[in-house]
């Protein structure tokens, strides 16, 4: 998968869409940080619903969503497949008995396919948020809910640059195959993507060094104020919209509680 994809942010004209981003930041991240409390999986399963529902008004085509949701997918489901055969004292089913024991638990199935249920709520969650708000609102967001600046600093960097290092190792990728590296033994062509890996990180380091003694030679450190990104207040409509919504995953921590 390419990581530019990710790059994109698409705007559209629906009322999701133009609900004001600090709103939209504030309503995802709480609904995040519920996903992770949420011990039902049907709780689970509502709010990954309700992510999907939020999807829906954006008026995007689905495989966007989905391309982004197949490597925390992949992972996801490895989570699943390792708690079924490690957690629990009731047998279900046994897989194998020769070299060695390989059973599923009951208790596993129940607290995998909660813990799968959780992780891809969440990044669907953080996925549309990433598909309906700017980065840059969504990182003010997080520097006016104080969080720590040099966290905001850091992940504003990586935005930044992350890119420009995929596109230095896409093009080396390029070069090697140029050179028909692809008919090379397996573990050859394994120790050239060593290679690049090695040559990409250490680039990243060598400028990573210059852009923060570029930003000290203009005075910057962590104590300096940033500018104002945002300079008027959230409108009262959306924020009795935002209030309206953020109700939901609250609602839903309670009821995790309650039940």
């Amino acid at each position: 998968m390419e990581l530019n994809y990710f790059k994109s942010v698409d705007k559209t004209d629906t009322l999701f869409g133009r609900l004001d981003g600090r709103m939209k930041t504030v309503l995802f991240m709480v609904g995040i940080v519920v996903s992770a409390f949420v011990s039902r999986w049907y709780l689970a399963a509502a709010l990954l619903i309700a992510a999907f529902a939020a999807y829906h008004t954006l008026r995007l085509p689905w495989r966007h969503l989905f391309l982004r949701l197949t490597l925390p997918f992949g992972i996801a489901w490895l989570v699943f497949l390792s708690l079924i055969f490690t957690n629990g004292s009731h047998p279900l089913l046994v897989v194998m008995r020769q070299p060695f024991a390989l059973i599923i638990y009951a208790e596993g199935i129940k607290l995998g396919f909660l813990m799968m249920l959780r992780i891809m709520a969440a990044v669907t969650l953080a996925g549309v948020l990433s598909f309906s708000t700017p980065m840059v609102e969504i990182l003010e967001t997080f520097r006016a809910v104080k969080l720590p600046g040099i966290m905001v600093d850091i992940a504003d960097l990586m935005v930044r640059y992350v890119f420009l290092l995929n596109e230095t190792a896409r093009n080396m990728r390029r070069a090697q195959i140029s050179r028909t590296t692809g008919r090379l033994p397996w573990l050859e062509q394994v120790r050239n993507t060593g290679k690049v890996a090695g040559y990409v990180l250490s680039k990243s380091l060598d400028r990573s060094v210059k852009i923060y003694n570029a930003m000290l030679a203009r005075g910057y450190n962590e104590e300096n104020a940033a500018p104002v990104y945002f300079t008027r207040p959230v409108s009262a409509p959306d924020l009795r919209r935002g209030i309206l919504l953020i109700a939901f995953p609250v609602t839903i921590l309670l009821l995790n509680y309650i039940i």
